[in-house]
């Protein structure tokens, strides 16, 4: 008890440490009728302070609802409460749709900057004698900076983005104090602690502070501008990398029309249609085969140029999916499009690990859910399926479980969901999974070849191997403590006969594993040593070797595929 309450003065004095700011927040959930929730999360004397100062309760917009005061609250606070509430108008598995539906009209129109309150940012590049002249008038305004078009010395257009000045200190305070408000609210209001507020400021503050950092965007922008440079038909920005700064970016000036324009679209000859999978199919590629994708395609990241082709701008979110969780979510898609419930089931269980401190999921109640989910899903025409949406389920399913899908998974999903609104707007009969389908057919085609199987195999030896080699070192320290008398333990097993014959399984499966590889090994040996008997100048034991390994090989992939092992 002395330890919380220590923990609980810890948390209070980092938001005295911000003690004009803390005021301010707390004025404002007074000023809209939160006094209640100030008290129940123990800060009772700061919000005393607030009433002693200031006066409070003549516009607490009690006629409102309180989802609406909650937006008012974030709409009064600023930039990075109004961002908090963007972030959880797409947590529709964890928010109430009344509150969804007030965070939706959240909205960052932000007043662009004087120019002389940015011109110290840009002075350098005058006198360094590269640019010959900057527009004071932004083309463009946002929460985190502004663009102003500017001329080289040898005539050619850039765009400098600079970052608001003083912004990185206002949001690290702000997200200080709305992180501190989060514990609280977890730790004092149980009936809000199911929803992981902690963990999702967390989340969310990665996102934010990942946004304001312009060095990441430029090395993202370089990324994606490597991905692209033998694609004549995707434009990414050319960054000068020797006039950017840790607050602004200096890019080449890409034009063109944004894609949520139809008319003026088809008043300039683009085929709508054609456009809708052209910009389906850029997206689908950046997850499918590099890895990296754009974490926010909206219509104005996206501009079309005759040809056509497409320019990608702003890569301050960008979101990444290693080879694994790649496989993963094939096979996940596999598994749906086959209505394979239990395969859903194991590929979320893989990608999606179990909360903290959470029991483990009822694996028979997943199913059964995932189970009624594709009954509906796959029951629709494939004009009605989004493959965002479906996917978006799934990942609610599995957070009802307690089940915890990494950010990137998130905001793939979030990615998924724009481009299919966008395809829509241009072509009212666009299905992404059309688009999919040759990216789809590739990655099933390769996963028939050899190499395939030949990185696979090599890789679970590597990951065999390296346990192997950690795990003595990992047990030591137990070793040392059951010496000496250390350490104790309470055990109270549970279906251990199921986990013997997992076991059983295992070991088998890893010892036809282990006999395949020798058999491989031996008999490329004897072939290249053409040990005798010999058959026609091909050793005879080489031989017989490679067709057992293919036989034990072949054994062992159709116990895998039937009972879905993969």
């Amino acid at each position: 008890m002395r330890s919380e309450n220590a923990q609980g003065l810890i948390r209070l004095g980092r938001l005295y440490r911000h003690l004009g700011r803390a005021r301010e927040v707390t004025a404002t959930l007074a000023k809209f009728g939160f006094d209640d929730l100030l008290v129940r999360v123990g800060l009772t004397d700061l919000l005393d302070h607030v009433r002693t100062l200031v006066g409070l309760g003549q516009n607490r917009s009690e006629t409102a609802g309180r989802p609406e005061r909650v937006r008012l609250v974030m709409e009064e606070l600023g930039l990075v409460f109004i961002k908090w509430g963007q972030y959880l108008s797409t947590r529709d598995d964890l928010i109430p749709d009344a509150y969804l539906r007030e965070f939706a009209k959240l909205q960052n129109t932000v007043q662009p900057l004087p120019y002389d309150e940015v011109e110290h940012l840009t002075r350098n590049l005058i006198e360094s004698g590269e640019i010959l002249k900057i527009d004071p008038n932004p083309l463009a305004a946002a929460s985190v900076g502004q663009v102003h078009e500017a001329v080289l010395t040898d005539g050619r257009k850039v765009v400098i983005k600079v970052r608001r000045p003083g912004l990185r200190k206002q949001v690290t305070t702000d997200l200080e104090i709305l992180g501190e408000l989060a514990e609280l609210v977890e730790k004092r209001l149980p009936a809000l602690a199911a929803l992981r507020p902690r963990s999702l400021v967390d989340e969310f503050s990665r996102g934010l502070i990942a946004e304001l950092d312009f060095n990441r965007e430029a090395a993202n922008q370089e990324r994606f501008g490597l991905f692209y440079a033998a694609n004549p038909k995707v434009r990414v920005p050319r960054l000068h990398r020797a006039l950017c700064g840790d607050d602004l970016l200096v890019m080449e000036k890409l034009e063109g029309l944004k894609l949520n324009e139809p008319d003026n679209l088809k008043a300039a000859g683009y085929d709508l249609k054609a456009l809708a999978v052209f910009g389906a199919e850029v997206v689908l590629e950046q997850i499918m085969i590099f890895g990296y994708f754009h974490g926010d395609p909206h219509p104005g990241n996206l501009l079309v140029q005759p040809g056509p082709k497409v320019a990608l701008l702003d890569f301050g979110l960008v979101g990444r999916l290693n080879r694994n969780t790649r496989e993963i979510l094939l096979d996940l898609l596999l598994a749906a499009a086959r209505h394979n419930a239990r395969g859903v089931a194991s590929a979320l269980l893989k990608l999606a690990p179990v909360e903290p401190e959470a029991p483990p999921p009822d694996r028979e109640r997943l199913e059964m859910e995932l189970e009624l989910f594709l009954e509906v899903l796959l029951g629709r025409s494939l004009k009605d399926l989004d493959l965002g949406r479906a996917l978006k389920d799934m990942l609610d399913i599995a957070v009802q479980h307690r089940l915890s899908p990494p950010p990137d998974l998130m905001l793939l999903v979030k990615a998924l969901i724009q481009i299919e609104g966008l395809g829509r707007r241009l072509d009212p009969d666009f299905n992404i999974l059309q688009a999919a389908r040759p990216f789809l057919k590739e990655q099933y085609r390769r996963r028939a070849s050899p190499a395939y199987w030949t990185r696979r195999l090599k890789d679970t030896l590597t990951g065999a191997a390296d346990f192997l080699t950690l795990m003595p070192g990992d047990l030591k320290p137990f070793y040392q403590m059951l010496r000496s008398g250390r350490l104790k333990s309470d055990f109270n097993l549970e279906g251990l006969e199921e986990l013997r014959q997992t076991l059983d399984r295992t070991s088998y499966r890893v010892s036809f594993a282990v006999v395949l590889a020798s058999l491989v090994i031996a008999s490329a040996v004897m072939v290249h040593a053409k040990a005798p008997p010999l058959w026609y100048g091909m050793p005879v034991l080489g031989i017989l070797g490679f067709f057992g390994a293919a036989v034990v090989g072949f054994w062992l992939l159709y116990d895998f595929l039937k009972n879905n092992r993969f």
